[in-house]
């Protein structure tokens, strides 16, 4: 390990042994500084070899310094782990047996036979209509969604034994909110509609929220999760999110009893990497450790690069550790990039400085360095496949390292045409994402519906069974039982030959499809327009357009990815080059599928070592930690950068965030593709390049 220090990181490394938060931009050498800290509190110990608790945030991170403790010769005298194995360990000391569920199989199982003891309780009763009663979506679905909520609501900091009563709820609803995290609560307050566990009539605005919309998920909710929560406990049947969370309880009952430790059971320093991707439970997890230690705690991490929001972290924990730990921290700040070019820095600082809710950094660059930047306007996207085809296939043939070229989308959607084109020219990619939509069944049902109006069906019964998997699509949700065998007994008897035949039969159904107002002429319009279609880029906009069972569904993207991003837009517009050729396109489609390259999911994420792939397709949140000599960022317009649906301050912040993150990625060259159809991102112009 370089053991040469510059004079920002030696300040760190040297300081006194206090509370202290560590600032560290992108490439300032974070990871060599925790190291080296270590070894000068264990060198500079006045008595006996201080016991050092590391905490990262991945296994591939504790991978990673363990090996380079043991370079130093610390391997022994520093602990490494993430919060979750820390909190493993702890639970097989308390519980007898633990078992751990992970599967979606599992989370059903205990909501249906572990926990049915508790739904099934008077005052549980809309806990258990939405389980037991309403239409089979909901029966379906019911027991993960609830499972999947009672994780969240622990991630959230909230304390089944703690946080009990109404007032005691009330209260931390208000502590999440002023961490700006409310919004995290009402993503499942929508999910509590769908299943009519809470009435339409709360919640209407989530500017807004009342204490009658929050005592009335109190009610509906609160208690039960309160109740399941203690059932699993006392049933050692844990999630992921549990091993953290009874950790937290273990510890918290002991410093409630007033219980320290003391001697060789104490942690004398805890080290915490990447802080700024901290959540709530986090939070209190190492509050408790560091407490009963009474250790001296050290945070390390960038307020600029907090973006992972959406697992219920803040950027606000690491700008105000104060506040949330009740210590004086003193705060150091590594000032020399040895990552980026020199303009790089430069510009990337001109453009998060305009977060307001952000630490002012001076920071540059160890090299003179400078990063090609390009703006390049494009026409539509396959201008812009085109070009990226050719540089891709340029950096190939110069024989470049497979870990240089990276295309970065702020959505996962725009990604989809770039694997589909790739797979069709034959150019190894690796795609950056937990979940595949390539591996999504909503998608294969998709890719049917294509296969239906490419096919020239003549039988009843093919014909019949296109027709239902088009009206199960209509609707937001499927055809229930009763419906789909009334409407097939229906076209059986009126024998259709053709797809057109059959439209023309569903026209005149009169039973009762998806309630009163959805007869069978009104689905039949939405048919009709499908099958009248003669593109296949026309085809996917009606899809997206005339049937609401592919469109967004926040509750069902758990289960099926591509309802979090439908990829009709972009995948629309790369279908243009196919014209009619139905079958070509679904062929290129299931050959993308077919050579799609799968990557650890998150949790094992980080800085992983280069792909044997050519090129790698990543969102901007999977970027993150990761370098690469040639970056092209996708569609860098308005809507997009920053997204369309970022309304406030620090949601507009947070999007600053992202693209910062992204840019930050290049070493050599950065093109940022705009077209001539869209406004370019306000975030180029904030960049301020000459």
């Amino acid at each position: 390990m370089n053991t040469k220090l510059d004079r920002s990181q030696r300040a760190f490394c040297e300081a006194p042994p206090g509370d202290i938060r560590l600032l560290a931009p992108a490439g300032c050498g974070k990871t060599q500084c925790l190291l080296l800290r270590s070894k000068h509190l264990i060198d500079h110990a006045s008595g006996p070899p201080p016991r050092i608790l590391i905490v990262a945030f991945t296994r591939v991170a504790t991978e990673e310094l363990n090996a380079r403790l043991a370079d130093l010769n610390l391997d022994q005298a520093v602990e490494v782990t993430t919060l979750n194995a820390w909190g493993f360990r702890r639970i097989k000391n308390v519980f007898f047996s633990p078992k751990l569920i992970t599967t979606k199989a599992d989370y059903h199982f205990a909501m249906l036979n572990q926990l049915q003891s508790v739904w099934q309780k008077k005052k549980h009763k809309y806990i258990k209509a939405a389980i037991e009663a309403g239409t089979p979506w909901r029966r379906a679905n019911a027991p993960r969604m609830l499972m999947s909520m009672i994780d969240t609501f622990k991630s959230l900091g909230f304390d089944h034994k703690r946080n009990k009563a109404k007032d005691m709820f009330l209260q931390h609803c208000d502590n999440i909110d002023s961490q700006g995290l409310l919004w995290k609560v009402l993503e499942h307050v929508e999910q509590l509609k769908a299943l009519e566990i809470l009435d339409e009539k709360h919640f209407l605005a989530p500017q807004s929220v009342t204490v009658s919309d929050k005592t009335h998920l109190y009610n509906r909710f609160y208690t039960f999760w309160c109740d399941a929560t203690e059932h699993l406990a006392r049933e050692a049947t844990f999630t992921l999110e549990d091993q953290k969370y009874f950790a937290y309880q273990d510890i918290k009952g002991s410093l409630d009893k007033k219980k320290t430790l003391s001697g060789v059971a104490k942690y004398d320093h805890v080290l915490v990497d990447e802080f700024q991707d901290i959540n709530p439970l986090d939070l209190a997890l190492i509050s408790a450790i560091v407490e009963r230690s009474r250790a001296k705690l050290i945070i390390a991490g960038d307020d600029d690069q907090a973006i992972f929001e959406w697992r219920g972290a803040t950027p606000e924990y690491i700008l105000n550790p104060d506040m949330f730990f009740g210590r004086r921290f003193k705060t150091y700040v590594l000032g020399v990039n040895y990552r980026s070019p020199a303009n790089i820095v430069k510009h990337s600082q001109a453009l998060i400085r305009n977060n307001i809710r952000r630490e002012e950094k001076e920071i540059r660059s160890s090299s003179s360095k400078k990063a090609k930047i390009e703006l390049l306007e494009t026409r539509d996207i396959n201008h812009a496949l085109e070009f990226v085809t050719e540089l891709v296939n340029r950096a190939i043939e110069r024989g470049q390292s497979p870990s240089q070229v990276a295309l970065i989308g702020r959505k996962r959607s725009q990604i989809i045409p770039y694997q589909v084109h790739f797979a069709s020219e034959d150019i190894h990619f690796s795609a950056a994402e937990d979940l595949q939509i390539f591996l999504s069944a909503a998608f294969e049902g998709l890719i049917e519906l294509l296969d239906i109006k490419a096919s020239n069906l003549t039988r009843v019964t093919e014909v019949t069974d296109a027709i239902l998997s088009l009206c199960n699509l209509v609707k937001r949700y499927p055809l229930n039982r009763k419906e789909r065998e009334g409407l097939r007994r229906y076209l059986r008897g009126k024998r259709p030959d053709s797809m057109q035949a059959g439209i023309d039969a569903l026209c005149s159904y009169a039973g009762k499809l998806k309630g009163s107002n959805s007869t069978g002429e009104l689905m039949s319009k939405a048919l009709k327009s499908f099958m009248d279609e003669e593109s296949v880029s026309g085809t996917l906009n009606v899809l997206a357009t005339h049937f609401e069972g592919l469109q967004f569904d926040f509750g069902r993207s758990e289960d099926d990815v591509f309802y979090a991003d439908p990829p009709f837009i972009h995948l629309a517009r790369y279908a243009e080059r196919y014209g009619d050729d139905f079958d070509g396109f679904i062929e290129d489609v299931s050959k993308a599928k077919d050579t799609l390259a799968h990557v650890p999911p998150f949790e094992d994420g980080g800085d992983t070592p280069p792909s044997s792939q050519p090129l790698h397709l990543m969102t901007a949140l999977r970027s993150k930690g990761k370098e690469f000599d040639i970056v092209i960022m996708l569609d860098v317009i308005e809507g997009m950068w920053p997204n369309k649906n970022a309304e406030t301050s620090e949601q507009l912040e947070s999007e600053r965030r992202v693209f910062y993150v992204a840019f930050t990625r290049a070493k050599e060259r950065i093109i940022l593709l705009t077209d001539s159809h869209h406004a370019p991102s306000p975030y180029i112009a904030e960049l301020e390049l000459d």
